[in-house]
């Protein structure tokens, strides 16, 4: 990375990264890491990967460099990453802009990821309002590959595109203090997938299609 240690000066910087960054919590690191530097600008996915520009106090831009090297979310991995120095904006946020798609698509997408030990302790908690929904996600964890149908990686090109989050779960989404922030596949038992089980015939009333649909099984 540059170094610009003692300078002071407002400069803009823009990123193309590749590599696997849609679909791990790249985006809200970003996001968080750039507020924590007091930066304005912008990141999003595109069909190569994920842009990012940020704007203030050359400084705090290195520290932004640096944590982009050194914290990385667990899952995200950096093959190529190209920096150039452009225009200032004037901008006075730090926002996730919404996903640009095109023809030329040419990036990873991480496998479907383990359920997360939160999202477990959520998943058998009796008072938690995700208790036993087979779906449960988050940031950290839950499906990817198996739900994308084009990429930039986001909730308009997968297949959840046809369950409308509820106020809940949208505000989940769109809190930068929520491990949910911008959980792709984020749902719950009102507004997300649900299981039936069905006998051959047609769909059942079963209270619970995974428990009985084992016994069937067992059954023969």
């Amino acid at each position: 990375m540059s170094n610009l240690h003692g300078t002071d000066k407002i400069i803009r910087r823009k990123f193309y990264i590749n590599g696997i960054v849609q679909g791990v919590g790249f985006r809200p690191f970003i996001y968080r890491i750039a507020n924590e530097n007091k930066l304005a600008g912008f990141v999003n996915n595109d069909s190569q990967g994920v842009i990012i520009e940020i704007e203030g106090l050359s400084d705090n831009i290195e520290n932004f460099e640096n944590l982009l090297e050194s914290d990385l979310p667990t899952l995200a991995k950096i093959d190529f990453i190209n920096i150039e120095d452009i225009k200032i904006k004037n901008d006075k946020n730090f926002i996730i802009k919404t996903s640009q798609a095109d023809k030329t698509a040419n990036t990873l997408i991480s496998p479907d990821i383990a359920t997360c030990d939160k999202c477990l302790k959520e998943l058998f908690n009796p008072d938690d309002r995700r208790y036993q929904y087979p779906f449960i996600n988050c940031t950290n964890c839950g499906p990817r590959y198996t739900i994308i149908d084009s990429i930039p990686y986001d909730r308009p090109f997968t297949s959840m595109k046809i369950f409308p989050m509820c106020e809940t779960c949208s505000k989940e989404y769109n809190d930068p203090a929520d491990r949910r922030f911008h959980a792709q596949p984020n749902a719950c038992h009102d507004c997300g997938p649900k299981i039936y089980l069905h006998d051959g015939n047609s769909y059942t009333n079963s209270k619970n299609p995974i428990g009985d649909a084992i016994k069937k099984l067992k059954e023969g």
